[in-house]
């Protein structure tokens, strides 16, 4: 005759067990966890920062991200006037000088445009310039009124540059395109900075001549193109703490 089996009896020394598969799960997340923070490597930091940066309208400082993001206040900072975002600025310039530009009827005379880390804001020398000197004209002034007002509607440094066609230059005053450049992008920085409210502290000149042009120098439209003045608003790009060396030593 077959006897049932009866309930199972807990015996006081197997509830060890319960402990134990506990103690190996808390194990298993605390592992999970340490495995997923190691694998925030340099590239995942960068795509965060940059994803902050969108998402928030902040602005990481350069060279700051990594080993200091948490420690001083130098990793991702809100965003201030003096580093904006490029994106919101490129919006933001484009806009205000459309719309000044209409107002004093001087509608496309001046192209914005971004170029890598940097705005920029580009007048025919034409515009600006009588041929071969660096004496603005007096009509230009309302041109650069509108591009100051950009200028001031961030709080990035300024590059002004100076550029020519190839056609070589042999004058008293200016023995090379270099010179006329030079005094070009001066004559503008100053007319900016000292009538037209640009701080000074954060504007430089430089000079090019024919070696950046933008078209070909083989024709006179070509050639009118690379006759430029370029100001350009700087931005320092995003940057990952130690990413040169790591990609030296690969």
């Amino acid at each position: 005759m077959s006897r049932k089996s009866g309930p199972h009896e807990e015996h006081p020394d197997e509830r060890w067990v319960i402990s134990y598969a506990d103690l190996v799960t808390l194990l298993f997340g605390f592992f999970i966890i340490l495995y997923a923070t190691a694998d925030a490597n340099e590239v995942k930091m960068e795509a965060l920062a940059r994803g902050l940066s969108d998402a928030f309208n902040v602005s990481v400082k350069d060279g700051s991200v990594g080993g200091s993001i948490f420690e001083d206040g130098t990793g991702i900072v809100p965003g201030q006037s003096d580093v904006g975002s490029l994106e919101l600025d490129l919006d933001l310039v484009q806009r205000l000088i459309q719309e000044e530009s209409a107002r004093a009827g001087l509608q496309g005379q001046i192209k914005v445009s971004r170029e890598d880390d940097s705005i920029v804001i580009r007048l025919a020398d034409n515009l600006v310039f009588p041929s071969a000197s660096a004496d603005i004209r007096p009509e230009a002034r309302a041109l650069l009124a509108i591009v100051a007002k950009a200028l001031n509607s961030t709080g990035n440094e300024v590059r002004v540059e100076g550029h020519t066609d190839n056609i070589p230059l042999i004058t008293d005053k200016y023995p090379s395109n270099w010179e006329l450049s030079s005094a070009r992008a001066t004559a503008v920085l100053r007319l900016l900075t000292e009538d037209l409210g640009v701080s000074p502290g954060r504007v430089f000149a430089a000079g090019y001549g024919e070696f950046r042009p933008i078209a070909e120098n083989r024709t006179p439209e070509g050639r009118a193109l690379n006759r430029r003045a370029d100001i350009v608003i700087l931005y320092p790009p995003v940057r990952i703490q130690g990413a040169g060396a790591a990609g030296g030593s690969r």
